[in-house]
């Protein structure tokens, strides 16, 4: 019978869980061998009895956090923000097609090794885990969201991404980096240990939303919207005090400076925000759905850097409004993906 084990690491914040698979029915590969998942955790990964788990949330105004105090992650990691990030995992899986995109699905087909950043709710590893299930994935966050009975290919720690990392040097073929800026406030450290990890020819894919919201046709989204523009240019300047600039629109800069990657690949994407588009009525609903969310569960942030609690309610209501009936909004999707340098 499958066992959860929960594992932390009382130096470096480590949580570590996985199915044992003992007894279960092994995954072939395409050639026919076994694919064997053993946890590779090292000696000072402990067992985090389940009753720890309260320690590492706390609420405030309503909304449940992380109590990691290094981190500068500044959203909820409630069931409404859990809510939001499931569903925008949806909303990417249509807009690409997959859960995945470039040569993830060459790297992947093979029995290979993946490390996803800031795993969340852990919805992409665990879709991940299905299509490919003789791939091993591994994930790391600050807070236990995901499942606690992963299948038995996913392993998934607690670890702040801005200390070391414990693995060894060449253990992965893929990293990915989705939604991470939040969490990061030194990109450049974070790419160098991205390719520390990673396998001479491995790839690195990093996927960031805007921190901000523009008009399709090219205008100043000010002159629209002053309200919503107001707003996420608050939120660059609330993160910016946290030492978390922008990362989306400087993606492709950050990988190339950094010296470790090639066979650069830089793509964005455009979702309308609302169903002004004819060709994506679904699809701008709902990006105008998560929009909301977003903006609700950002309202901490602001009262956190100095504005009054009330401000932000009438601010967020006047923002929701214009996200409600300016028509032509649209969000962008940055993505780019490299090969770790031979």
């Amino acid at each position: 019978m499958a066992v959860t084990m929960y594992r932390h690491n009382d130096s470096n914040n480590h949580l570590q869980h996985n199915m044992d698979n003992s007894g279960s029915d092994p995954n072939e590969s395409d050639d026919g061998s076994v694919a064997s998942f053993d946890s590779d955790a090292s000696s000072d990964v402990t067992e985090l009895d389940q009753s720890d788990f309260a320690g590492y949330f706390h609420e405030r105004d309503g909304r449940l956090f992380h109590s990691h105090g290094q981190s500068p992650y500044p959203l909820p990691v409630d069931a409404r923000e859990q809510a939001r990030i499931n569903g925008q995992h949806g909303l990417l899986g249509r807009l690409l097609g997959s859960n995945y995109l470039g040569p993830v699905g060459d790297v992947v087909r093979t029995r290979r090794r993946v490390l996803d950043l800031c795993t969340g709710t852990g919805r992409w590893v665990l879709d991940m885990a299905e299509e490919f299930p003789n791939v091993r994935f591994d994930g790391i966050d600050i807070v236990p969201i995901s499942t606690r009975a992963p299948p038995r290919n996913v392993f998934i720690e607690m670890a702040d991404i801005n200390e070391p990392w414990r693995w060894q040097p060449h253990t992965f073929d893929f990293v990915h980096a989705r939604s991470v800026s939040m969490a990061v406030r030194d990109y450049a450290g974070m790419l160098d240990q991205a390719a520390r990890v990673l396998r001479p020819g491995g790839l690195f894919l990093a996927c960031e939303w805007g921190r901000f919201v523009a008009l399709h046709d090219g205008r100043d989204v000010a002159g629209a919207a002053p309200r919503t523009a107001a707003f996420f240019r608050a939120v660059r300047e609330a993160l910016e005090a946290r030492g978390v600039p922008p990362v989306a629109e400087h993606l492709e800069q950050h990988v190339r400076d950094s010296g470790r990657f090639d066979h650069i690949v830089v793509r964005r994407y455009t979702l309308p925000i609302g169903d002004w588009d004819a060709a994506q009525v679904e699809l701008g609903r709902d990006m105008r759905a998560f929009l909301v969310m977003f903006v609700e569960s950002l309202k901490p942030l602001l009262v956190a850097f100095g504005t009054h609690a009330v401000e932000v309610d009438d601010f967020i209501r006047a923002v929701k409004l214009e996200l409600e009936t300016v028509r032509g909004m649209v969000a962008y999707y940055y993505t780019v993906h490299g090969r770790r340098v031979e």
